[in-house]
């Protein structure tokens, strides 16, 4: 049996936490989140090596006052695997429509610990990803959903005809922050005065890249964006909503969403190379 000795820097103090993963042979999926995951993964199934990471995402989500309903540990114990997982994991994420949002990251001593927040419609997950030049691990929990009062049932309203047949935006520029990572990270686009096209996208702020001095090479050392050009070519708006991905040497866009009324739009962006992503980030944008 593998033992795994994990320091974690966390904004508590240092904590050891050890890990003896039952073996139970390859672990081809989560079955917290129902996604394929990175070949070599082994769950860990033991209550007592478990239990300090436990503690560690019981705090996560205390802090976004929920608890914790289900968990999930997975190790994989070759380093050399990290960038592969964290590029598996957020294609699968983007997959899904899960939107990931970084927590907090610690740095120290050639390991990194980062924790997140997932989200998709009716579930929430929070998570702690930890690197080090022995193993990845992997730990999540899906958070119980808020109890909500019963309210009596209202009968429907009818669509209005503008609803049923898609909302037609207003030309203009269109500004919003993006969601999911940093403060700061914002998104702009333009409108065509026939409201059926989407131009000029960009995006400014942060994306995470390999860190050339990192043991492990994965994709989370942040970076500011800047000005990076705008997506190329133009989005096709049909019945208020937009998907698009398009390509250009070294990078990668993905502009999605939908218009909620003439004047705002609400989608997810992603934008990408070969070192570097900013995930698939959540925004709100509305025409000045």
């Amino acid at each position: 049996m593998t033992t795994l000795r994990l320091t974690l820097a966390l904004t508590l103090g240092l904590t050891l936490v050890t890990l003896a993963p039952a073996q139970q042979g390859p672990a081809p999926s989560s079955t917290l989140l129902r996604l394929p995951v990175t070949p070599g993964a082994i769950r860990v199934t033991d209550a007592a090596a478990t239990r300090e990471f436990g503690s560690y995402l019981s705090g996560l989500a205390r802090e976004e006052g929920s608890t914790c309903q289900a968990s999930e540990y997975l190790v994989w114990n070759d380093p050399e695997l990290a960038d592969r997982i964290v590029d598996d994991l957020g294609t699968q994420f983007g997959k899904r429509g899960l939107v990931f949002e970084t927590l907090d990251e610690v740095e120290e001593d050639g390991t990194t610990a980062l924790s997140f927040r997932l989200t998709e419609k009716a579930n929430r997950y929070v998570g702690l990803l930890y690197l080090d030049d022995e193993s990845v691990v992997l730990g999540w929990c899906q958070l119980r959903a808020a109890q909500a009062q019963a309210a009596p049932a209202a009968r429907p309203a009818s669509p209005t005809p503008a609803a049923a047949a898609g909302v037609t935006p207003r030309p203009g520029t269109y500004t919003g922050d993006l969601t999911g990572d940093f403060k700061g990270t914002s998104i702009s686009f333009q409108v065509a005065a026939d409201g059926r096209t989407i131009t000029n996208v960009r995006m400014t702020g942060y994306w995470r890249c390999r860190d050339s001095l990192s043991s492990s090479g994965a994709k989370l050392n942040a970076r500011l964006i800047g000005e990076l050009g705008e997506m190329p070519g133009n989005v096709p708006v049909q019945a208020g909503a937009f998907n698009r991905r398009a390509t250009a040497p070294y990078l990668a866009w993905e502009f999605a969403g939908r218009f909620v009324s003439a004047t705002q739009a609400q989608g997810t962006f992603l934008v990408e190379a070969d070192d570097c992503t900013s995930y698939k980030l959540s925004f709100t944008a509305t025409r000045r």
